[in-house]
């Protein structure tokens, strides 16, 4: 009987487990060269290798998220090629991929920017559709997909690289996406309080 306990323990453990590592609400980003990503203001992740993938859990609240993604081009100008790819998972099936839907913005570079940007509120109604590039896995970042495909799986990326406005022109671009549903969220695991939060400490 205690042997058909534990078994019965453990069975429920691995299952709770796997139901887990399923039901997530996932923001995938990759940025060429560098990103910070967000979700309603509050930072989840950053990253510095466009092949490297970023993967991060959040959770909703009434199914609404803003999500806001940095990305800097460190070739400046014509000299380098800038591109952002971010899709969102959701556990409940929805799925959202960068293309020209979402809204783009070139400017100073994060360290200088303090309008909010990255917060519920603001007001992106002056921003641009993000310029549409070439789809995972073709052009020019596609001799990198299958090594980003070890996280862009499950389901696959159907995303598109995107920019603010041709992608050989600026080095400092925003991305914006609105999620429907409420704005409440709080990300699984809080790496820091909004931007501006962190440039004063």
């Amino acid at each position: 009987m205690q042997k058909r306990l534990i078994f019965a323990v453990v069975i429920l453990f691995s299952l709770g487990m796997c139901l887990s590592a399923v039901a997530a609400n996932r923001l995938r980003v990759s940025g060429d060269n560098t990103w910070v990503a967000f979700v309603n203001g509050e930072q989840v992740g950053e990253g510095s290798d466009w092949q490297a993938v970023g993967d991060y859990e959040f959770d909703l609240i009434d199914d609404g998220a803003v999500i806001a993604v940095y990305i800097h081009d460190a070739e400046p100008g014509a000299s380098g090629a800038g591109g952002a790819l971010v899709d969102i998972v959701l556990d409940g099936g929805g799925y959202f991929g960068s293309d020209e839907t979402w809204k783009a913005d070139a400017g100073d570079p994060i360290a200088d920017r303090n309008d909010g940007w990255e917060t519920v509120n603001f007001d992106d109604s002056g921003w641009e559709s993000a310029f549409q590039l070439d789809q995972f896995g073709e052009g020019v970042w596609g001799f990198g997909a299958d090594t980003m495909r070890q996280v862009l799986n499950n389901p696959d990326c159907t995303a598109f690289w995107v920019w603010a406005g041709p992608n050989d022109g600026a080095d400092d671009i925003y991305l914006r996406f609105t999620i429907p549903g409420t704005s409440s969220v709080e990300p699984v695991e809080k790496i820091a309080a909004t931007w501006g939060q962190i440039k004063t400490r």
